[in-house]
Formats: C-alpha cells, sequence, structure tokens
C-alpha cells in the first residue's frame, strides 16, 4: 500500500532518506512538466525544482497536505509563485497559465515533453549510479548499502560493520565521489543528476 505524503514528510523530518526519495520519485515528473511548460527554459525547470526538494529537507514542516493526505496542490501552487518570480527578476512577461488550467491547453504534446526527459529519467539515473556503486570495494557498497540505501546512522552503520565512524564517512565520500566520477558524460552535466547527488550528500550531515 503507497504510504500519503503526509506519511512520508513526517519520515522525511525525522531524516528518513529513502522516504524523500519515495516522494521525488512520485512528484519529479508532473512537478518538472508543470514548471517546464510555462518558462519553455529546461534549466530553469531543474533550478526551481532543485530549490523545491531543498526547501522539503530543511523545512519539511511548512509542506501542508490537504484532506487526502497530499502535498501536490502545494507544490505546485510554491511552484507557481517562483514561476512567477522568475518572470519577475528578469523582467519578462509574466505567464498566463493558471495552476487550475488543464494541462491539455499547453501547446506542448506528451511525446515532446518525454523526449525532453528522455536523458534524464529518473530511473535511468539510478540505474546507472547503482551500477557504479556495485563496482566499488565491497566495504564502501555496505557502508552505501547502510546509509543510503536502508537509511542507517553513522553509529549503527559503524557497529555493524565494526569500523569507526570515521572510516564510515571517509568510505561514502569515497562512493559518492566515484558515483561523480565514473557516471556517463552526458549526465554529469544533467541538473537533475547534480541535484540527486546534492541532495545525497546533504543527508550525510
Amino acid at each position: 500500500m503507497n504510504q500519503t505524503d503526509h506519511i512520508l514528510l513526517n519520515k522525511i523530518k525525522t531524516g528518513d532518506r529513502p522516504a524523500f526519495m519515495v516522494l521525488y520519485e512520485r512528484y519529479w515528473n508532473d512537478l518538472y512538466r508543470f514548471v517546464f511548460v510555462r518558462t519553455r527554459d529546461k534549466e530553469v525547470a531543474e533550478e526551481l525544482l532543485q530549490n523545491l526538494w531543498i526547501k522539503i529537507l530543511e523545512n519539511t514542516e511548512s509542506i501542508q497536505t490537504d484532506d487526502n493526505e497530499s502535498a501536490k496542490g502545494y507544490l505546485l501552487r510554491h511552484l507557481h509563485y517562483r514561476v512567477i518570480d522568475y518572470f519577475n527578476s528578469y523582467k519578462k512577461a509574466s505567464p498566463t497559465i493558471s495552476i487550475d488550467e488543464s494541462e491539455h491547453s499547453i501547446d506542448i504534446t506528451d511525446t515532446e515533453y518525454f523526449e525532453i526527459l528522455e536523458d534524464h529519467e529518473i530511473s535511468v539515473l539510478f540505474t546507472m549510479i547503482d551500477e557504479v556503486v556495485s563496482q566499488l570495494p565491497i566495504t564502501e557498497q555496505k557502508v552505501y548499502d547502510m546509509r543510503i540505501r536502508k537509511n542507517m546512522s553513522v553509529d549503527e552503520t559503524a557497529e555493524a560493520l565494526g569500523i569507526s565512524n570515521k572510516t564510515v564517512s571517509n568510505k561514502l565520500s569515497k562512493a559518492i565521489g566515484e558515483i561523480r566520477e565514473q557516471l556517463n558524460p552526458e549526465y554529469q552535466s544533467s541538473k537533475k543528476f547534480v541535484s540527486i547527488l546534492m541532495l545525497m550528500e546533504m543527508f550525510l550531515k
């Protein structure tokens, strides 16, 4: 059974990394599309979404949910105002599309949209990251698995592996560094990939 956004947000507030990634994957495409069709700028769309994910991490309690425990309406409203800020900042014409208007009224086809996202699908990126991790030294693989996938603390990971807290931190830093280094060059400039790594690194603090 799928967890509601309200449940996920409560878990994220306690530092639950898997819960954050569930929410991230649940809404990335819808939110990206919402911003892109209004700005027609892929980099702006990715930057606004990256800022939103940071807000969710740093100020989880500010994210509101509706009667169905869904945060989608709040997230769309937040991005709506960020798009307006973007146009005002650059003195461009303000967007005329309301957040309440149907997506079908937007002059962009699903085919065009998914072609834009094709090289940056979140599932593809995670698959590539997992491939890099599978080639790491066994201790780094275990540290990555416990800290990132299983949401274990530094203390828990150190105790389970019989190593020091400092070694845990060092091994995880090396793993993330290797992911950065080894990922296909076409993804190294992707803001979505950079965003994933940045958020991952925020969890390590």
